[in-house]
């Protein structure tokens, strides 16, 4: 049976605060590129996959999820000069 006492729980509150600030900019800079995948997503075609497809890999694959979107998921457009 494991025991939790009150100071162990203080001690995790204060490690959890204590590491906040290191998570912050990972947490805007997921939810950022998640937008910002999910704009081109909507407004570009998408390769090899369906949109709803990409959708469900931008938004449940965290960090991942955008960058393999952005580099494999948007459909070239070839100009013609």
């Amino acid at each position: 049976m494991i025991h939790i006492t009150v100071i162990d729980i203080n001690f995790i509150i204060t490690e959890i605060l204590r590491l906040l600030p290191f998570f912050i900019p990972i947490i805007i800079i997921q939810y950022g590129l998640m937008i910002f995948a999910l704009v081109q997503l909507f407004r570009n075609e998408a390769a090899y996959l369906p949109k709803w497809g990409w959708a469900l890999i931008i938004i449940f694959f965290g960090i991942i999820g955008p960058v393999v979107f952005l580099i494999v998921g948007k459909k070239k457009e070839i100009e013609n000069d």
